[in-house]
């Protein structure tokens, strides 16, 4: 069965080897390329990186183009000392962990504060959950999402503490929040590139970590193929 897919990346280079392999396209549409791949419609977004950038492209996009389901790839953070640089996860679940107030040197979420209902759709506490993930052979994680990357052992113990993340992005919530909102089915890829740790990119992995994301949705789109 023919589908049309979205697949969502902050930046080119993450998406680089993809927009190869469908021979990527540019649209009339700002920061999307077309293509196709085991015989799928493939549209590949450009996001930005951010919350902001990245909700209002996606929110703009969704209102004028229809998928069957939308795919966020990209590098990320791994908190947890399990999960190995270079490793493909699936977040299933993902939060807005820098949103809130500083109640005199304490961090309070907007839902803690009262801002916020905890039932609100589409969150549940503080997080989105991903109702559908895929049956895919990576870790299903929690991920946090966060405007400021976290570069320092304080800070780095806070979001533990709170959250007890396992990945670390500066979109993925936005991504999951405009899906929801949007009522498109969705699954996220991310790839770990560095651990969150104090500032280190002599410990980063970036085109290991690329190689591996963009190959992981590389084999989804062709199981979705044979599965059909």
């Amino acid at each position: 069965m023919h589908r049309k897919l979205l697949i969502v990346s902050a930046t080119a280079e993450e998406a680089t080897p993809l927009l190869r392999n469908i021979n990527g396209r540019e649209t009339e549409f700002p920061n999307l390329f077309f293509g196709n791949l085991y015989g799928h419609s493939v549209d590949v977004l450009i996001c930005g990186i951010g919350t902001t950038v990245s909700t209002f492209r996606l929110t703009r996009l969704l209102s004028q183009r229809t998928y069957d389901q939308a795919v966020s790839m990209g590098i990320a953070g791994a908190f947890a000392d399990d999960i190995s640089v270079g490793e493909t996860v699936q977040i299933v679940e993902d939060c807005f962990a820098d949103s809130g107030i500083d109640d005199n040197g304490t961090f309070l979420s907007l839902r803690e504060a009262g801002l916020a209902k905890s039932d609100e759709f589409p969150f549940a506490g503080d997080f989105i959950a991903n109702p559908s993930p895929a049956l895919l052979p990576y870790r299903n994680v929690r991920g946090i999402t966060v405007q400021t990357t976290s570069g320092n052992e304080r800070r780095i113990g806070e979001l533990i503490d709170k959250y007890r993340p396992q990945t670390e992005t500066m979109e993925n919530a936005a991504f999951f929040y405009v899906c929801r909102m949007m009522q498109i089915p969705f699954i996220s890829l991310r790839a770990i590139s560095n651990k969150v740790e104090p500032r280190n990119r002599q410990n980063w992995r970036i085109p290991q970590a690329v190689d591996r994301v963009n190959v992981a949705v590389a084999e989804y789109i062709q199981k979705m193929h044979h599965s059909y």
